[in-house]
C-alpha cells in the first residue's frame, strides 16, 4: 500500500506540477555492508589434544573445559592432524559391537579398520578421525553455514594460508553471527512521501 501511495504522490506532482519548482523525493534504502568473515566469528586459541594424550587425559581435560571435542596435533611438529568428538570416544566404550567383516569391499574393510582401531585405542591419535574437517580464516560465513550444515559437523577447524590452526568456528559461533546480522539490519527503510512539503 505504501508503494502505491508512493507511486500516486510522484505522478501527481509530475502531472500537477510540470512549471513548478522540480520536486525531491528521497528514498532511503539499507546500507550494504560487508560480508563477515570466519576470522570475525571464531574462537581464538582452541583447546587441542596431543596424537599421544591417553584417553582417560584426553576425557577428564574436555570434561573440565565443557567441551565434546577438539582438534588433535602431532606433539612435536604442533600441525593439525585430526578431530576428535565425544562419539569417538563412546564408540571406543562400547563392548560387544559387532563389525563389519566384507573382504570383498575395500569401504567396507577401511569402516571395520577405522572402528577396530577405536575399539581397542588408548590414545587420542589411535582414535581421532583424520583429517580434520578445516576451513580458511577469509571464507565468508555463508559459505562456512553451508559447510556445517552439508557435513553435519558441529565445528571447523580454521586454518591460515599455512594451514595452521588458528581458530574454531562452531554452530554456536554461527548462531551467534546470525543474531548480530539481524540487530545490525534498519527497520525498514525511510521514505519521505511528503506530498505537502512537495507541492507550491
Amino acid at each position: 500500500m505504501k508503494y502505491l501511495q508512493f507511486a500516486v504522490s510522484v505522478l501527481c506532482i509530475a502531472s500537477g506540477n510540470a512549471f513548478s519548482t522540480p520536486a525531491r523525493v528521497f528514498v532511503g534504502t539499507p546500507k550494504k555492508t560487508n560480508p563477515r568473515l570466519v576470522r570475525d566469528c571464531m574462537s581464538l586459541n582452541p583447546k587441542t589434544l596431543k596424537t599421544t594424550d591417553t584417553v582417560d587425559e584426553a576425557i577428564v581435560a574436555l570434561l573440565s573445559l565443557g567441551f565434546n571435542g577438539a582438534p588433535v596435533v602431532d606433539p612435536i611438529t604442533n600441525a593439525l592432524v585430526g578431530c576428535v568428538s565425544a562419539f569417538d570416544f563412546i564408540q571406543k566404550e562400547e563392548t560387544g559391537a559387532l563389525l563389519p567383516f566384507d573382504m570383498e569391499d575395500p569401504e567396507k574393510q577401511k569402516e571395520m579398520t577405522i572402528n577396530a582401531r577405536k575399539i581397542v585405542g588408548t590414545t587420542v591419535g589411535e582414535l581421532a578421525t583424520e583429517p580434520a574437517l578445516t576451513i580458511h580464516m577469509d571464507t565468508n560465513m555463508k559459505d562456512a553455514a553451508e559447510t556445517l550444515t552439508k557435513t553435519q559437523r558441529h565445528r571447523l577447524c580454521v586454518v591460515d594460508d599455512g594451514n595452521n590452526l588458528v581458530g574454531i568456528l562452531s554452530t554456536s559461533d554461527v548462531m551467534r553471527n546470525i543474531v548480530d546480522v539481524l540487530k545490525a539490519l534498519p527497520e525498514a527503510s525511510s521514505v519521505d512521501m511528503s506530498v505537502g512539503k512537495l507541492a507550491p
